[in-house]
């Protein structure tokens, strides 16, 4: 009798295990969407072996009249110097100045696209550069930068629509989803 309570308890746990284990797991969620995002990738003449970016926004939910934030810290992890290019501090020719910015004349370039992958900022637009030199990044050292978009269309003062957007940095190197609210 007592043999056949003990096979009869393992014939249904043997039929409930793995159905009962398999149920009783939560669904796991998607990956939460990071503020920063590190890695290897070319910076000028640095080379993407040896050189790391961290690229940080500070938020992915734009609402009205909120501006996105786009900061940066290269590292030439190399055993040699590599240049980049760098607005000339004042009067060109002159020193490379050491604020760096993000954008269509930054040091590091960054674009956004809505849902249709059409280049929403900076677009097609003629962008009138300052004058532009080269600095050296010695090795193990760091140069830091930001940029920034106020939600604007090119050559406009235009709120973009509403939606779903992509941030890429450093040709598409690094992405944020980002969504802009209504007003």
């Amino acid at each position: 009798m007592m043999a056949a309570v003990v096979l009869s308890a393992l014939a249904l746990l043997a039929s409930t295990g793995p159905a009962a284990a398999a149920s009783s797991k939560k669904p796991t969620a998607p990956p939460k969407p990071m503020l920063a995002q590190a890695g290897h990738a070319a910076f000028w003449n640095c080379s993407a072996k040896s050189t790391e970016l961290l690229v940080v926004v500070n938020t992915l939910t734009l609402h009205p009249g909120a501006t996105l934030n786009v900061s940066f810290t290269v590292r030439n992890g190399g055993a040699t110097s590599c240049n980049y290019t760098a607005p000339y501090a004042g009067v060109a020719p002159g020193p490379t100045s050491t604020a760096l910015t993000a954008g269509p004349c930054g040091s590091v370039g960054f674009e956004i696209e809505n849902a249709q992958h059409h280049n929403v900022w900076p677009g097609v637009q003629v962008v009138n550069c300052p004058g532009l030199g080269f600095a050296q990044l010695a090795a193990g050292a760091t140069v830091s930068g930001t940029g920034s978009w106020n939600q604007t269309e090119p050559n406009s003062t235009r709120r973009v629509p509403a939606g779903r957007y992509t941030l890429t940095v450093e040709n598409k190197r690094f992405s944020f989803p980002l969504r802009i609210e209504r007003s």
